[in-house]
């Protein structure tokens, strides 16, 4: 209820927050009450809210829901006694937080400002050019800027030194997008750009830097930009496309190429979606040229085997089509809509699958640590889809929010735009392609037992899957295991606090095979469970202060020479055998950002960990010293259950009936190849390729279903 209260007084004050700026204390140095302000965070907004007596700060809640919760987040409890103790903004930030604690003295500043009814004209600034330097999105290095300002104002921001393209094809919309708009705003509370949440705010912190290097407050640059309110009605579709990742696109380009009008709806500011971090789909008898010397695993086989993994028959048809028609459907995109694809890559479950799925051709040769670059092939092929009828359409950074109907019927889509504009997009059937729900925390503790780290876009947040429930479909096989393919410690430390080999000596602590390794209940982990059955998705590699001391001194071992990650590597390296006598430096900076535990008996390790001291002592051999635990943390690709779909990836209600005008493809629909209590079907390749099946299938049924309505 206290939270609760605070919510509605902090609302109440920053709707009349004008008349709080102008306001002046009777007597002491503020006027007794509550105030409130807001910055954006790392992850997305942080509220301060102060309460003051007439001397003295007297309560500092501090709010960042989206924060990341081991750094930012616990962050925040740590700043709100700094700010309740000093009575300023004026305190130090916490290391590995430098984004989210920049946004608290932001805020505080503001509130602080609103207590003392200081007017918040901006300070005037010193024209210049400054170079700035933050962190954002990318694990292998930091962004440098040149920021302008000219006349008091942001005049450019430009981008001197990035590394956001080298883990990703995102980042580009922010540099792109959200620059422009902050210069024309004036302002740093211009919104993220979707998807690109992390380089949007460290575009936004280089402002916020340059801006205090000239003179000024950033805290008086958070003016609010005016949002749109009218609503814009788009009638007449065929066919409405809520998503366009890989199986959006792909379902957008079936349908138009059967003569369906289609529009398409994006929240984030690209095509592409998680679909343009992969290698590339599973692909079984294509007639393509490309693959006229490759010997495909055998489909019967295939088949067999996926069935006898299900351990059921109910979506044989659906598993059917995935395997013996993965071939036909990849050609057709080939063939009709330009993507390329070349080479084969062994099966992940068996060897005998020799060449088993294939990788994306990159632009021009390019490629990213996820592989090939693909944004392109994705471009092109919604350009030929759009061009197949002047009708057809599609608007990026619009937000599908839920499904509209008449006479109980669906009949389109409402979303809403970056801009504030509402647009009711009204047509005769609905494609749901919204990349699961790996970005809704709620959800995911709803069907998994922990939130695990991601390397997939969180704005795939479960928006398709709700509006299906809503429109009374149901789910299938929702807590199937996380796509878990990579390891790491769970919070990369993206600025220079170490350096590259310091941070790849870190993760070689963290994943070395044959040292002792205990889960989240103090037990041994057993060596031979996936990724994705880990209890948590994480565990613990601990040292005793002997095996460091002997690591500072002769080196690591041979166990830990191919302790490196394929995806998630830092840029630097290590030698085996060599002394490392930073170590102590290195495991200290660990232990700041969360990813290493330091206690002095077992007890206190156990009270870290949070599992039974006693469990621990068996696993650990009973012996008090100093212990050293590096955190493993499982980094997944999104969910895998969804809703529930027929052959047709039509969405069908509890009693197996379908919903005539209503479809699920991709990520949402995903459930129906799987089984709970496993980790998604092992084959290699297959979450792409049903992509291409899903999209191909649910394009053509609702293109049929929408011409003919």
């Amino acid at each position: 209820m206290k939270k609760v209260l605070t919510m509605i007084l902090s609302l109440t004050l920053l709707i009349s927050m004008t008349a709080c700026q102008t306001q002046k204390p009777a007597e002491g140095k503020y006027t007794p009450g509550t105030y409130s302000a807001q910055a954006q965070g790392f992850g997305g907004t942080v509220t301060a809210t102060i309460t003051t007596d007439a001397n003295a700060v007297t309560e500092v809640v501090l709010e960042g829901a989206e924060e990341t919760p081991a750094v930012g987040g616990a962050a925040l409890e740590t700043l709100a006694a700094a700010i309740k103790e000093t009575g300023s903004a004026e305190i130090d930030g916490v290391s590995g937080a430098t984004v989210t604690s920049n946004a608290v003295k932001t805020a505080v500043s503001q509130a602080l400002d609103q207590a003392q009814g200081k007017e918040t004209a901006k300070a005037e600034l010193k024209a210049g050019t400054y170079p700035v330097k933050s962190t954002g999105y990318s694990w292998t290095g930091m962004i440098s800027a040149d920021v302008t300002i000219e006349g008091g104002k942001l005049a450019g921001i430009a981008i001197t030194e990035e590394h956001e393209s080298e883990t990703g094809e995102m980042a580009q919309t922010a540099f792109d997008a959200l620059i422009p708009r902050m210069i024309e705003a004036q302002s740093l509370a211009v919104d993220n750009i979707s998807g690109a949440t992390a380089t949007s705010n460290a575009i936004r912190d280089l402002a916020a830097q340059a801006i205090t290097a000239a003179g000024g407050d950033p805290a008086q640059w958070q003016t609010p930009v005016e949002k749109k309110s009218d609503t814009v009605k788009l009638e007449g579709y065929d066919v409405i496309v809520v998503g366009l990742g890989g199986s959006g696109i792909l379902s957008y380009c079936a349908a138009a190429e059967s003569g369906a009008t289609v529009f398409g709806i994006e929240t984030t500011a690209k095509l592409g979606g998680q679909s343009a971090t992969t290698t590339g789909p599973m692909v079984i008898n294509s007639k393509n040229e490309a693959y006229q010397d490759v010997t495909f695993a055998n489909p019967d086989d295939v088949y067999k085997t996926w069935i006898d993994y299900v351990e059921t028959e109910e979506k044989a048809d659906i598993i059917h089509e995935a395997v013996y028609n993965s071939g036909t459907y990849l050609d057709y995109y080939i063939d009709q809509f330009g993507f390329e694809f070349a080479g084969m890559i062994m099966s992940f479950a068996k060897p005998e699958w020799s060449q088993f799925w294939t990788r994306y051709v990159g632009e021009n040769g390019t490629s990213n640590i996820f592989g090939p670059t693909k944004t392109n092939q994705f471009n092109r092929a919604m350009d030929k889809a759009t061009s197949l009828n002047e009708k057809n359409g599609y608007q990026l950074e619009l937000t599908a929010q839920e499904l509209l109907f008449d006479n109980g019927e669906i009949a389109g889509v409402k979303a809403v735009s970056y801009d504030g504009t509402v647009y009711e997009i009204y047509g005769d059937a609905v494609i749901l392609a919204t990349g699961g729900y790996i970005g809704n925390e709620e959800m995911v503790l709803e069907n998994w037992e922990a939130m695990p780290n991601t390397v997939a876009s969180l704005v795939n947040d479960g928006t398709g899957i709700q509006m299906g429930l809503a429109a009374g479909g149901t789910t299938y096989m929702m807590g199937v295991a996380p796509m878990i393919h990579i390891l790491q410690v769970p919070n990369l430390i993206k600025n220079d606090d170490l350096t590259a080999d310091q941070k790849a000596i870190l993760s070689a602590l963290a994943l070395v095979k044959g040292e002792t390794s205990v889960t989240v209940n103090g037990e041994a982990l057993d060596p031979t469970l996936s990724e994705a059955m880990i209890p948590e998705y994480k565990y613990y590699n601990v040292y005793t202060a002997e095996q460091i001391e002997a690591y500072k001194n002769e080196g690591l071992s041979e166990n830990f020479a191919t302790a490196t990650s394929m995806f998630l590597g830092q840029g630097g390296s290590f030698e085996v055998g060599q002394p490392i006598a930073d170590l102590d430096t290195i495991l200290e900076v660990g232990q700041q950002y969360k990813n290493v535990l330091k206690a002095d008996s077992i007890q206190s390790l156990a009270e870290q960990i949070g599992c039974d001291a006693a469990v621990l002592a068996e696993t650990l051999g009973g012996e008090d010293t100093t212990y050293y635990a590096v955190i493993v943390s499982g980094y997944t690709y999104g969910t895998v259950g969804g809703l529930d779909v027929d052959v047709n990836m039509n969405v069908l209600r509890e009693d197996g009936t379908p919903i005539a005008n209503l479809f699920a493809v991709g990520t949402d629909s995903m459930g129906v190849e799987n089984i709970e209590g496993k980790p998604y079907t092992p084959w290699g390749g297959q979450a792409q390729s049903w992509t291409f099946v899903s999209g191909y299938l649910g394009g053509k049924a609702a293109a049929e279903v929408g011409m003919a309505e």
